[in-house]
């Protein structure tokens, strides 16, 4: 069992993780003009935006699974302490970095420390929930993560200008101020791990059994549609950003508001997940239609002509990225119960993997023309459709299948 106190807890370190990430998104070009100088050229200023979303999600790609690994052989709680402790001393050094080569530094141990929290934290629930608890406690972990995304933006923005009665744009050192709000705030919340959580050694106590050759399909068509989910989800995030202040010069706070439409679309689809109902539907067709509506959705922003237009369009993204995610997570536990840390650290991976290089391609793709990084992701939306009908599908249905037979 969880207490209620757990779940705040384990919510509340969610939140503040990707309060983090979405606190400088609407900042980050003025945040390296600031860095390179008002005379560094646009190309230069947009390869940085794609460099530094990247490096923070390349470092989550490459620790989650060691994370995931140490959580079941040494338990929850002590990897919850440090890796959350990581990432709140790398988003203080990034508010006190004085070049950017520092700001890379402290992205990437930002990015090492974050690696450990949703994955450890989803273990930890699939340690102590049943099969209906879990897929409620997820929805809830997975709001609090999006509704952390959505608060960022507003609260960076908000923090670095309007708060001191400043212009953004002329707010000089306050544009570090949102990452040191972040440590500070995470520092308190951090002594109450000990308290609030359990030295959890359920899965320490489990042989991990190897997977058969139908589990293996299909965890790796899992990771496959992980992978290109999440490097849609990167292309249209710096692709927006940069889109959004280079082309339809739209303000901070327009930009900082587009971002809560796509958090407020993405809290909108995981509450519908909380339902049973709706999950026992989802299949590969289910799969394929989301998909394929974001690459439609993605493809007409050549046409976009203002922030209303493109607001739609990034609901509609959002509403996809949304309910993917928290899907692929549920069919990997669903029949799987030792080693989740393992098996969700393995899925963030290679989550993370895909938006790293989908961040760091749109930032060059984007110097090209200003609509590549979403025809890019388009293209990549659209091969994750043909992915869940030809192979996902198939895999799922050929280890439901391999399941149901009687053993000797």
């Amino acid at each position: 069992m969880i207490s209620k106190g757990a779940m705040v807890l384990l919510c509340s370190m969610v939140f503040i993780a990707s309060l983090g990430y979405g606190a400088g998104l609407p900042l980050m070009r003025l945040y390296l003009v600031r860095y390179l100088g008002a005379a560094a050229p646009a190309s230069s200023v947009s390869w940085h935006v794609g460099m530094l979303s990247g490096v923070y999600l390349i470092s989550l790609f490459i620790f989650a699974p060691l994370w995931g690994r140490l959580s079941d052989k040494y338990g929850r709680r002590l990897i919850l302490m440090s890796g959350f402790a990581t990432f709140l001393i790398g988003s203080a050094i990034a508010a006190l970095a004085p070049n950017v080569g520092f700001v890379y530094g402290a992205r990437f141990i930002a990015g090492a420390g974050a690696a450990a929290i949703v994955p450890t934290a989803q273990a930890y629930i699939a340690d102590r929930s049943t099969t209906s608890d879990r897929s409620r406690r997820f929805v809830l972990l997975g709001s609090a993560s999006f509704l952390g995304f959505l608060v960022g933006p507003a609260f960076g923005n908000w923090l670095a200008g309007p708060i001191m009665a400043m212009v953004v744009g002329k707010m000089g050192d306050m544009l570090n101020w949102p990452p040191l709000a972040v440590a500070l705030v995470g520092l308190p919340l951090s002594l109450f791990i000990p308290r609030c959580l359990r030295n959890n050694q359920i899965a320490a106590s489990k042989e991990a059994v190897g997977p058969n050759a139908s589990r293996q399909r299909f965890v790796n068509a899992s990771m496959l549609l992980a992978l290109v989910a999440s490097f849609a989800v990167g292309t249209f995030e710096v692709g927006f950003n940069l889109f959004g202040s280079q082309t339809l010069y739209l303000a901070t706070g327009t930009m900082a508001a587009m971002f809560i439409v796509c958090s407020v679309a993405m809290l909108g689809a995981q509450s519908i997940l909380l339902f049973s109902a709706v999950r026992r539907r989802v299949d590969e067709r289910w799969l394929a239609g989301a998909f394929a509506v974001a690459a439609l959705a993605l493809a007409l922003a050549s046409w976009v002509p203002g922030p209303g237009a493109l607001g739609l369009m990034i609901a509609v993204v959002g509403t996809t990225a949304g309910l993917v995610g928290p899907v692929l997570s549920y069919e990997l536990l669903e029949r799987q119960s030792a080693s989740p840390g393992a098996m969700l650290g393995q899925q963030a991976a290679a989550g993370n993997l895909g938006q790293a290089l989908g961040s760091m391609s749109a930032g060059s793709l984007f110097a090209i023309a200003p609509t590549a990084p979403f025809w890019a992701a388009g293209v990549i939306l659209g091969l994750g459709a043909a992915v869940s009908l030809a192979w996902w599908g198939p895999a799922r249905r050929h280890e439901l299948t391999a399941q149901s037979l009687p053993t000797e």
